[in-house]
């Protein structure tokens, strides 16, 4: 599947008294980390920022710094968030099929807890990062504050991003005139299913200064620790019997390893191959020929085991 990025970067600052996008934390501005970690995924084509109208050259040279291999785009943004993701939306390539959308203000997202959620994303469903809710949550009236009722926070997640689904469900949510804010509320409106995807790391968004420490903590730690990304891909690809061969040949061209191939499918023959995350791009441009419309590829985050 062909993924866009979507990052909402919209905003003055007023709480820092100055641009938060471009405060420095370990070493990059902060909306670098999220570039940095689309930019490390091939299967993602395409980085959109919307971003006030005063930050556009920097972002660009960020761009051009972090992101120098994927083609990029950076819009003006609305007057609230809403309007931002939704010219971000209308920027991506038609080429484009599903896409993500993230808080420019959340430095910390990482590429496996990204590619779970891409899994998970299908027509007519999408995918939300977020972690269970560990407070007591209570319905309060609004002007005398009295406890109106207390939820079962067994069944409560806070939502953070990305936000994943298909770019033409997306664009249908936002067109619709509707109050809500979070991007995959928006999707269910139109009837598409939301699953909650389990963040396993620290996620959450910088909103005050007092939250900069702990982000730049939490990265540090990362750039210390040493651990990398995870490089390798699972690739598995479900088509007629006379291209088998042919996608073979161009895995193992690119360095990939072939785990199995079954040939005698009901409905025609399958392969399963280990490969580089940086050679899948190449992999996806020469299987569009190949697959002549009929085949499948799905791609699945292993690590490093290959």
């Amino acid at each position: 599947m062909r993924w866009g990025a979507v990052l909402a970067a919209g905003g003055r600052g007023e709480r820092f008294g100055r641009p938060k996008q471009f405060i420095e934390i370990a070493g990059l501005p902060m909306l670098g980390w999220s570039i940095r970690a689309f930019a490390s995924m091939p299967e993602i084509l395409q980085i959109v920022i919307a971003i006030e109208p005063g930050l556009v050259t920097r972002t660009e040279e960020l761009l051009s710094q972090l992101a120098p291999d994927c083609a990029s785009r950076v819009v003006i943004g609305g007057m609230t968030r809403k309007e931002s993701v939704k010219h971000g939306l209308l920027a991506l390539d038609e080429s484009v099929e599903a896409v993500l959308i993230h808080d420019g203000a959340r430095p910390l997202v990482r590429v496996q807890n990204v590619r779970a959620g891409m899994r998970q994303v299908r027509p007519g469903r999408g995918a939300v990062l977020a972690t269970p809710v560990v407070d007591t949550i209570k319905v309060v009236d609004k002007d005398s504050l009295l406890v109106e009722k207390t939820l079962d926070r067994s069944t409560l997640w806070a939502a953070q991003t990305p936000q994943l689904g298909m770019l033409g469900d997306f664009r249908r949510a936002y067109a619709l005139q509707d109050p809500a804010t979070d991007d995959t509320a928006l999707l269910e409106r139109i009837g598409v299913e939301v699953v909650i995807v389990p963040s396993r790391h620290a996620n959450f968004k910088v909103t005050i200064p007092e939250d900069v420490p702990q982000a730049e903590l939490l990265l540090r730690e990362r750039i210390e620790s040493g651990i990398p990304e995870p490089d390798t891909l699972l690739v598995e690809v479900f088509g007629a019997l006379s291209m088998i061969d042919a996608v073979c040949r161009e895995i193992e061209a690119l360095g990939g390893r072939i785990d199995a191939v079954e040939r005698d499918l009901p409905r025609g023959a399958a392969v399963r191959a280990y490969l580089r995350a940086d050679r899948l791009r190449d992999f996806e441009t020469s299987f569009v020929p190949l697959a002549d419309g009929s085949a499948t590829l799905t791609v699945h985050d292993v690590g490093g085991i290959a």
